[in-house]
C-alpha cells in the first residue's frame, strides 16, 4: 500500500500551473463519492478541476494514492474529535461519550462524501477499506472502549458491542447528510444550517446515550 503522506509530497506543479491541495482533495472526495473508486479515473478528475493528468500523477502517484490522500485529509478531523472528547479532563465519562457522538455526526454533515465512499468500500475487501480501519478506526478504538468499560463497570450503561455503536453513530447519525435526496423527501431541509445540524446531532446522541443507560 502506498503511504498517502509520502505520495502527497511527491512531484511539483509545472510552471504556470498551481495546485490547491485542499481544493483538489475535496474535489476527489466528491468524485469518488459520486462514482465510486472504480467509476472515477484520474484523467476525468483532472478535467473536472482544471489541472493536468500528469500533475495529479506526479503528485499522488496513482488513483489509489489520491484516494488515500483525500480520505486522510477528511478523516484526520474526526480522529481529532474523538481524541479531544475521550481525553478531556473536564468531561464526565458519559458526557465525553455524548460529545464524541455529537461531533462525529456534525463531521458527517460537513463531509457527507466520506459515508458515501464507505458505502462503496465497506462491502468489498480491498486495500482501501483496510487503510481506513487500520489508519483511523483501530487506533481510536481502545480509547472509546476504555471509556465504555468505565461506564459499564460503574453501572451507568449496559454493554454494547463496539461495532454496533460504530454503525449507530457513523451510519445512522450521518445518513441524513449522505442521502440528501431521500432526506429531502422525508422533509429534511435541502441545505441545513449549523443550528439544524447541531440539533440533529444532539438528538442522535441523546437517543443513543439514553438507550445505553441502565
Amino acid at each position: 500500500m502506498a503511504d498517502a503522506a509520502a505520495i502527497r509530497r511527491r512531484g511539483r506543479p509545472r510552471a504556470g500551473e498551481e495546485l490547491d491541495a485542499t481544493r483538489l482533495l475535496l474535489a476527489a472526495l466528491d468524485a469518488f463519492a459520486e462514482k465510486g473508486y472504480d467509476g472515477m479515473s484520474v484523467r476525468e478528475l483532472a478535467r473536472r478541476i482544471g489541472v493536468s493528468h500528469a500533475l495529479l500523477t506526479a503528485r499522488f502517484g496513482s488513483k489509489e494514492g489520491l484516494w488515500f490522500a483525500a480520505m486522510e485529509h477528511a478523516l484526520t478531523k474526526t480522529e481529532h474529535v474523538w481524541r479531544e472528547a475521550t481525553n478531556s479532563p473536564d468531561l464526565d465519562d458519559l458526557e465525553a461519550l455524548r460529545q464524541g457522538v455529537v461531533r462525529q455526526v456534525m463531521f458527517a454533515a460537513t463531509h457527507p462524501q466520506v459515508q458515501r465512499i464507505m458505502n462503496h468500500e465497506g462491502a468489498t475487501d480491498s486495500p482501501r477499506v483496510h487503510f481506513i480501519v487500520d489508519r483511523f478506526i483501530n487506533p481510536l478504538r481502545p480509547l472509546v472502549e476504555q471509556l465504555l468499560d468505565r461506564l459499564i463497570a460503574s453501572g451507568r450503561i449496559r454493554p454494547l458491542p463496539y461495532a454496533t455503536l460504530h454503525y449507530l453513530v457513523v451510519g445512522g447519525g450521518g445518513a441524513l447528510f449522505a442521502s440528501p435526496v431521500e432526506a429531502r423527501l422525508l422533509g429534511a431541509p435541502d441545505t441545513p444550517d449549523e443550528n439544524t445540524i447541531r440539533r440533529h446531532a444532539e438528538s442522535v446522541a441523546d437517543v443513543i446515550i439514553n438507550g445505553l443507560r441502565t
